[in-house]
């Protein structure tokens, strides 16, 4: 649930987590499966919860709905890509998308794919060296 509301966010929009203990198997794993999408403060309040507030950094887009449906994402992609203002772009797919990070790497982006799990794949785009 954490990471579809993370994946809702705006660039630069937040969202803030109150638990009874500081949550550090949520900050590892999203270290791990989404690295550089999201940043995080935390404080310890003497009530003993723990405020968590998540900062969106990248702009996620989901193309598998678009695929399940048998159309092609690229023009959403690219449209995309032509809205980002300095954020990095991370990609949601089935699969790795090869293609297109010739495309972007050709536009100066760097890229990093990263397979969750079987069907799943994110891909940051960044262009910060």
């Amino acid at each position: 649930m954490i990471h579809a509301e993370l994946d809702a966010l705006d660039p630069a929009a937040t969202l803030v987590l109150v638990t009874d203990h500081r949550p550090l198997h949520l900050y590892q794993e999203l270290e791990t499966l989404r690295p550089g999408e999201s940043t995080w403060d935390g404080a310890d309040f003497d009530d003993g919860t723990w405020r968590t507030t998540f900062t969106k950094v990248a702009r996620v887009l989901d193309v598998r709905p678009l695929i399940d449906a048998g159309e092609e994402p690229f023009e959403t992609i690219m449209n995309t890509v032509g809205e980002l203002d300095g954020e990095d772009l991370v990609i949601v797919a089935p699969f790795e998308p090869a293609p297109l990070e010739g495309v972007l790497s050709s536009q100066g982006f760097a890229f990093e794919a990263n397979e969750v799990e079987p069907g799943h794949w994110r891909t940051r785009f960044s262009t910060e060296a």
